[in-house]
């Protein structure tokens, strides 16, 4: 068995996480722990301050033993982890408030690829318009412009490939259908 240094597979994977949060649309890749990614990006988010909530079939019991995080339902979990784009959950999250922002759920949705609606892309991070290709549907489109419509209240979505491959959506970003 291999030893995995799992304190600097979280730096390593936190450090891709924000450049994909700080430049929406950019590709970044994350290295896997226990052969998952999606395990990995769960131990890098997680501990036993924040919450989450996961719909899906991964194994989550040893991220849970090592982070020790709060098991929550949707509407209160900081992190919410899914195995497909549910729009349903999306809707559910937090948005944090006027005087506490930062109390607003992250989430972190499974796709087979990125291939999906042509999406332009604008905001902070961005030179100008980027356009990109998102596992979404218009519907996504327009609950994510509307629960991000209050900055600084709002999500952060993380789309995560079979590739190990991450795409990240800030709060601060205006998508619209190409």
């Amino acid at each position: 068995m291999e030893a995995v240094d799992i304190e600097k597979l979280n730096r390593d994977n936190f450090k891709s996480m924000m450049n994909a949060l700080s430049m929406p649309g950019k590709v970044e890749k994350i290295s896997s722990l226990f052969e998952s990614s999606f395990l990995a990006i769960a131990n890098t988010l997680l501990y036993s301050e924040v919450s989450f909530y996961y719909k899906g079939k991964e194994e989550f019991e040893l991220i849970k033993a090592i982070t020790n995080p709060k098991d929550e339902k949707a509407n209160k979990a900081d992190y919410i982890f899914c195995d497909e784009l549910n729009e349903h959950l999306f809707n559910k999250g937090k948005i944090g408030t006027s005087k506490n922002p930062e109390f607003s759920a992250t989430f972190i949705f499974k796709c087979k690829d990125f291939n999906g609606l042509k999406i332009k892309l604008t905001g902070p991070g961005i030179d100008g318009v980027k356009e990109v290709e998102l596992p979404i549907d218009e519907s996504f489109v327009d609950s994510f412009n509307e629960k991000n419509s209050y900055y600084p209240l709002g999500n952060e979505v993380f789309f995560l490939n079979e590739n190990s491959e991450i795409i990240a959506i800030s709060r601060t970003t205006k998508m619209e259908v190409i």
